[in-house]
């Protein structure tokens, strides 16, 4: 497909079909004029047109104190690549200080989701001495940029460190040196990393870690600096934008959450049905130690709250022998939430697996070795995200540089999860034994915990705010740092709630943000992870927050609904629950409630406990 039909496809099909032709195109490497013409076209009011635009669009801002225009081109093509439109702002050349603190910069007025600060690329053009006292000198400068943006920003900060440049002033003595060069710029790195973790308000954009990946062979000596201006190399401009886009896929609910795997060269060597459990290549020398590899990639994101499922054309019983006898298995079966061990096609299975999981197909990764699989389920499912390799190698080097899985916090319900899964079993088969449903919802023993202004619960909500799609009424993204600021807030309430029953501790998997406008309470944000939809547990949570609103004097309580492409069962959410319409369109409506009417919603099955508002 030419780029021009590419454009043209992109600009009036506002589908899957057409975000998967342009990541096909992107995954080889497109001719110069190719590249700018699309690149133009997204960065343009093209993708603008798409029913979709306002639910894929994330807007960036940079601001540096050189110029990182060449950035633009990559972050739109790579946004594209993972189903986004970015709009772009990039602050003029040097005018970092002035735009972050200027509340009618033109970063600001932007309205950002994410910015990206650069505060360092042209310090090597400025830098006199390389001492102890100057690395706290120049992390100081370079970080008073965060705060100062905070002030008038609750986005994502992206905070780009310092790139070592090729300049040794004492030649192969540069480590002998009190700090050389190389030493000076770890030293510097090592602190505003340390300064992004202990504070939390930006994310670290490690640029040196990516300059070593880039192939740039002259990060700081390349031509474009001496014509352009430009310190960075386009190579590593490329890796940057890669990282920007991941962050800007977690901050927008864009990351994959999923990931099946194939089996037979793939996450073993040979084929279980011809060579025979003992004859399959799992660790020990090579290739067998590559399979090992990629398994503990795949364990290493289960471990981060990534989902994994099997589908596999084979004989189950032939599958789990592997499990069972062999011991070299990085993986184990109980890791996988769900399988699909068959001869059917594997986009009917993949099918199954996203109904049986309660998720969307654009939360699936697939990995397979064979290449007749890999397009059949890009034809027939352009949702799902399919890595092209078939090499083992190249599949780990895909997981591990690919970023799809990203997210903003790892918390302990990403470590619930699996067990979530294991525990659906076990309820359906309660279910199946049940003289009806009211019997079998009794006999899960669910209990319901509601906390409010809980800071240690201000990451998880965060969390479910950027990844939850499907049981949320408004799908607002929020960061850490905005939901702290609610929190503080004294005319705003963060309710969290959580969830057990006998088979499983859910963890919290319910969050809603809660604006008091005097009598009447705005629920500005309401969500629920649907592994517990179906018990009841969302009308206790929503009843437990009215309760909480009577109890503080107001006389009403107000929803909101906003469509998006994945919340339609949750359109009448409100309305269940006895809210009248106030307002209301197709996309977009209101509900109320008079209180303290709404606070009786909580089922009889449910025991609900609530802990006071912590001030």
């Amino acid at each position: 497909m030419s780029i021009k039909v590419l454009i043209d496809q992109l600009a009036s099909d506002a589908s899957w079909r057409s975000l998967y032709e342009a990541r096909k195109a992107l995954r080889t490497p497109l001719s110069r004029p190719d590249s700018l013409s699309l690149a133009r076209f997204l960065m343009g009011k093209g993708p603008g047109a798409r029913a979709d635009f306002p639910a894929r669009s994330v807007r960036v801002g940079v601001a540096s104190d050189t110029s990182l225009d060449n950035l633009g081109e990559p972050i739109a093509l790579r946004l594209l690549e993972r189903g986004m439109f970015g709009v772009q702002y990039h602050a003029p050349f040097a005018q970092l200080a002035l735009e972050v603190r200027n509340p009618q910069s033109g970063l600001l007025l932007h309205q950002p989701d994410v910015v990206l600060l650069a505060p360092l690329t042209g310090l090597w053009q400025r830098i006199e001495a390389t001492t102890s006292s100057f690395v706290t000198q120049i992390v100081e400068e370079a970080w008073a940029n965060v705060p100062a943006l905070r002030q008038h920003f609750g986005g994502l900060i992206l905070l780009l460190n310092l790139v070592p440049n090729e300049s040794r002033p004492h030649g192969i003595l540069d480590s002998r040196a009190d700090l050389g060069r190389a030493d000076f710029a770890r030293a510097v790195n090592l602190q505003l990393s340390q300064r992004c973790r202990e504070t939390g308000e930006a994310f670290l954009l490690d640029a040196d870690m990516l300059a070593h990946h880039s192939g740039a062979p002259w990060p700081g000596l390349h031509k474009s600096f001496f014509m352009a201006s430009r310190p960075l190399p386009d190579e590593l401009a490329q890796k940057i934008a890669v990282d920007v886009a991941a962050f800007c896929a977690a901050r927008k609910g864009f990351a994959r959450k999923c990931l099946v795997v194939d089996l037979d060269n793939t996450l073993w060597g040979g084929v279980v049905g011809e060579e025979g459990v003992a004859g399959l290549k799992i660790d020990g020398g090579f290739p067998g130690n590559l399979y090992t590899a990629l398994q503990r990639e795949v364990q290493s994101l289960h471990e981060r709250g990534v989902t994994l499922a099997i589908n596999s054309k084979n004989n189950e019983a032939d599958v789990w022998e592997v499990f069972e006898r062999r011991p070299e298995m990085v993986l184990k079966r109980t890791d996988f939430s769900a399988s699909r061990i068959n001869w059917q096609d594997k986009a009917s299975n993949l099918r199954e697996l996203a109904a049986q999981l309660n998720l969307g197909l654009d939360a699936f990764v697939m990995l397979d070795d064979n290449p007749v699989e890999r397009a059949w389920i890009e034809e027939a499912l352009p949702e799902v995200e399919v890595c092209p390799a078939g090499d083992p190698l190249e599949m780990l080097r895909w997981l591990i540089t690919s970023r799809r899985f990203e997210t903003l916090a790892i918390t302990k319900e990403d470590a619930l999860r699996a067990k979530s899964y294991a525990a659906a079993e076990e309820r359906s088969r309660l279910a199946a034994q049940a003289g009806n449903m009211e019997d079998y919802l009794a006999g899960l023993g669910t209990q319901v915990e509601v906390g409010c202004n809980t800071r240690e619960q201000i990451a998880r909500v965060a969390q479910l705010t950027q990844k939850t799609n499907q049981f949320n009424l408004t799908t607002r993204r929020y960061t850490e740092s905005e939901i702290q600021d609610r929190v503080q807030d004294p005319s705003w309430r963060v309710f969290w709630c959580s969830s057990k029953d006998r088979f499983t501790d859910e963890g919290v998997i319910g969050a809603a943000l809660v604006e008091m406008k005097g009598p009447d309470w705005r629920i500005d944000t309401f969500l629920m992870s649907c592994r517990v939809l179906g018990r009841g547990v969302e009308k206790a949570f929503l009843g437990a927050i009215c309760s909480q609103a009577a109890g503080e004097g107001a006389a009403s309580m107000t929803g909101e609904y906003i469509r998006s492409s994945k919340n339609a069962q949750t359109e009448d959410f409100f309305e269940k629950c006895g809210f009248t319409a106030r307002d209301r369109t197709a996309d977009h409506s209101f509900w109320q409630a008079a209180l303290p009417a709404a606070t009786e919603l909580k089922p009889p099955w449910i025991v609900l406990h609530t802990k006071p508002a912590v001030s």
